[in-house]
């Protein structure tokens, strides 16, 4: 007799990740944030392909259009990765929920032998291009076959916060009094070499790595030592390769402190946020 609890909605797992560090995995203080978000995209899009029953590249919507799973907010937070050193073995557990019919939640706790290293938090919605080559133009689409992906209050919870900061934010001026000349939106064009996908899109591990690129343009030497702990960034567009983006910090600490800050990702050509990234580092000693 068949065990209905099969049926049932369910949490997706795999099989944690182990990772012995080397020179690929490490930055200059420690683990690398970009390859830790890339790994965990890739596992988020791993759970997301065994919950379907269908390979990622083959996703395709009712009109028969390739689907993607975009990112809308990734979070690292707890992080201690300036911990991690070559040669110590790195594990990563990783689950997935769903938040509704075309956006699930992951959660990635990494660890080593001596403990808990960071946590990522992950949130993607499926999208379909509406213009082929033309990444503005991505728009949400629903897949069919993810219907036995149990519901996820941490995705809930995460989804709920995503929200209230995009509407929070909306319609005002968040540069909170930063005029100072120091502080001017920093120019900058992705290299399709270095921050597009294969499948065309301005990749989601390298969004972060654009704000720091201006972070040193603000701040200079006071950025070298600033580990990450915590870091958010909140997806709400993308752009074409040869695109001009502009980096503008928002809001700092009071006192100009480089403990944390919110930047935004801004599309030159049509003035759209495409993302809000806020970051808190400290300093290492």
């Amino acid at each position: 007799m068949l065990d209905t609890t099969l049926l049932a909605p369910h949490r997706v797992a795999i099989s944690p990740g182990r990772y012995r560090v080397g020179m690929p995995q490490l930055a200059l203080n420690g683990l690398s944030e970009s390859w830790l978000l890339a790994e965990c995209g890739d596992r988020h899009w791993q759970l997301l392909a065994r919950a379907g029953g269908t390979p990622i590249a083959q996703l395709r919507d009712a009109g028969g259009r390739q689907v993607y799973p975009a990112f809308r907010s990734v979070r690292l937070r707890n992080a201690d990765l300036d911990a991690i050193a070559e040669n110590d073995v790195l594990e990563i557990a990783s689950t997935l929920g769903r938040v509704s019919r075309t956006q699930f939640y992951s959660k990635h706790v990494v660890s080593t032998c001596n403990g808990l290293r960071g946590v990522v938090e992950m949130l993607s919605v499926f999208v379909a291009r509406e213009t082929a080559g033309v990444n503005a133009s991505a728009v949400r689409s629903a897949v069919n076959g993810f219907d036995e992906v149990a519901d996820c209050n941490e995705g809930l919870r995460f989804a709920a916060h995503y929200r209230a900061s995009v509407q929070a934010r909306r319609g005002h001026d968040t540069r909170n009094g930063l005029h100072d000349c120091s502080y001017a939106p920093v120019p900058i064009r992705p290299c399709p070499s270095v921050h597009f996908n294969g499948a065309g899109f301005l990749y989601f591990a390298r969004f972060h790595e654009l704000v720091d690129q201006a972070e040193w343009a603000w701040f200079g030497p006071h950025t070298v030592p600033g580990i990450a702990t915590d870091r958010q960034i909140q997806y709400h567009g993308n752009a074409d390769v040869g695109a001009m983006l502009i980096v503008e910090l928002c809001q700092m600490e009071q006192g100009g402190s480089l403990g944390e800050y919110h930047a935004r990702l801004i599309r030159a050509d049509d003035k759209k946020v495409i993302a809000d990234i806020t970051t808190r580092r400290r300093a290492d000693h």
